[in-house]
């Protein structure tokens, strides 16, 4: 069949194929579960199984939520000192600007790339799992039997096959990329519901125009490769944005002021063990370079000291010898 052709076709990850391999067992499991119980459909295997890595990858999901629920509590403050030096662009200004925000940021125990680790951390895990969707065949070879006795096999619902890409037509298929579309933007939306967002700060613009620009991206890619990949991105966005409603939940209802607390008490301990973080050993850096008004001073006082030191205003070292003998030639005179 031209889904198993291509997928034959397919990397296996590169150095991601031990992760990839693993995630091709679990998907694997997931369809021999499924088979045993009378279900053979391929579309409902790839929906269980982004549910069992969104389950897997839940602890880094949780520590990246604690990191920018802090940000959000902390960024009234963070809005504040940004209005203060909004129209300052001298060095000086921008020094303790910069030393002003990690005073906040070392007061709430956390930092401004605060869970950009943990989405780092992310990214090979969700490239392993597009790699085990695009080429399901590669890692299921049960399918390629099956698929001549069920003939729906690939068939998420009547009329939409993962197999084939909705492409820019009317069709059944173009609900996949419009629900990728509207679960990715009810999640990115309910992500920033609660962010006070200084909009004249740095990055402001941009962070609220991906609310719009990665749904949109989404949906274009929904569009230009086969369903399958598709079901994949709608079922990540959906239960992503049921976990972001779950996480507004539990830190509308918590108390920040304990999860502040044990976030500094951590953050000390990390900083104890491993030293100053990458933020702050970059500000001590530029703070230690001298600024430009400095350095005209520090130039000024070496010139002067200069032309003193030469005997005249010029800094010409033969002023000072003819001085000298001018005086000899008048010792001389007196004693005669």
């Amino acid at each position: 069949m031209m889904f198993l052709a291509q997928a034959q076709n397919v990397g296996t990850g590169g150095i991601l194929y031990p992760i990839v391999r693993i995630f091709g067992w679990v998907m694997e499991g997931i369809y021999n579960v499924l088979a045993a119980m009378g279900i053979y459909n391929v579309g409902l295997c790839i929906i269980l199984f982004t549910l069992i890595s969104k389950l897997l990858i839940l602890p880094l999901t949780m520590k990246q939520q604690r990191s920018m629920k802090i940000n959000q509590v902390a960024q009234p403050e963070i809005n504040k000192i940004n209005k203060k030096y909004r129209n300052k662009k001298d060095q000086a200004s921008m020094m303790k600007q910069q030393e002003e925000m990690r005073q906040v940021y070392d007061k709430y125990g956390t930092s401004p790339t605060g869970g950009c680790a943990t989405t780092l951390i992310q990214f090979p895990i969700i490239m392993s799992l597009y790699y085990v969707v695009r080429a399901v065949e590669r890692y299921i070879p049960q399918i390629a039997a099956d698929s001549k006795i069920h003939e729906h096999l690939f068939e998420l619902l009547p009329g939409i096959n993962i197999q084939a890409t909705p492409g820019f037509k009317l069709s059944p298929l173009l609900l996949v990329p419009i629900a990728s579309f509207l679960f990715q933007f009810l999640s990115a939306k309910t992500s920033m519901s609660n962010t006070q967002m200084d909009e004249n700060a740095p990055g402001a613009g941009m962070t609220k125009s991906m609310m719009y620009t990665m749904p949109l991206m989404s949906l274009f890619m929904c569009i230009t490769l086969p369903v399958a990949l598709g079901v994949y991105w709608t079922a990540s966005a959906l239960f992503q944005w049921i976990q972001q409603i779950a996480f507004n939940y539990y830190y509308d209802h918590a108390d920040m002021d304990k999860i502040i607390e044990k976030s500094r008490e951590k953050a000390a301990k990390k900083k104890k063990k491993k030293g100053p973080s990458l933020y702050e050993k970059m500000l001590g850096a530029a703070a230690e370079q001298p600024q430009s008004g400095e350095i005209k001073k520090g130039a000024s006082a070496k010139s002067t000291k200069n032309v003193n030191y030469s005997g005249n205003a010029g800094g010409n070292s033969k002023g000072g010898i003819a001085s000298k003998a001018n005086a000899l030639n008048r010792n001389n005179k007196g004693g005669k």
